[in-house]
């Protein structure tokens, strides 16, 4: 092989080595993409898995902060059904903030609040991403995720703290999948 086509064949190795690096994301800059990002440098493996109805994690705060939107990447197949965001205090199960939005399918994208909704220092949140209508076919539930196990957790960024994990069907709270991997449902906050 002559040197102008060795060179042409190692740029081309080197393209596709590049390519293939863990997919970090890096939408918003959020206290949540950098923890989520920190899980991947750290080895952590990156998947599009678990076919449940409810991807959730749990986290707290250590200084109060507006919720401006909620990020999600919805499924090729549902990209245009509506998914039901839920964010709880886990203090008395009220939920204090509830909406159905669509996702983008090729990207992350974020649905607003519209009203400002702050979250306290010291909770205990639970973030949830629901989804009841996949039609037909359970796998167009599964999401991306960070693989993780107990140990790694919590989970922090800045203000942000993860504490836990966990997916399940709708009307359930099964907990044999908890701490299996950190949903990506990003929250922005300010």
């Amino acid at each position: 092989m002559d040197l102008r086509k060795r060179i042409i064949y190692l740029m081309a190795l080197s393209l596709l080595v590049i390519g293939c690096k863990k997919a970090n994301f890096n939408t918003k800059k959020t206290d949540f993409q950098e923890a989520f990002n920190e899980q991947l440098t750290a080895g952590n493996e990156g998947r599009i898995t678990m076919d449940t109805e409810v991807h959730t994690y749990t986290f707290v705060l250590s200084e109060d902060k507006t919720l401006l939107s909620v990020g999600y990447q919805s499924q090729e197949a549902i990209k245009t059904t509506n998914y039901l965001i839920e964010i709880r205090d886990n203090n008395d199960s009220s939920i204090i903030y509830s909406q159905e939005s669509a996702f983008k399918s090729n990207k992350m994208s974020y649905s607003t609040t519209g009203t400002p909704i702050t979250l306290h220092s010291g909770v205990s949140y639970s973030i949830s991403r629901i989804q009841t209508n996949w039609a037909g076919n359970i796998t167009n539930t599964i999401g991306h995720i960070v693989k993780t196990s107990e140990s790694d957790y919590p989970i922090s960024f800045g203000a942000l703290t993860i504490t836990g994990s966990n997916f399940h069907d709708h009307g359930e709270n099964d907990t044999n999948l908890r701490y299996f991997g950190l949903p990506r449902i990003d929250i922005e906050l300010e």
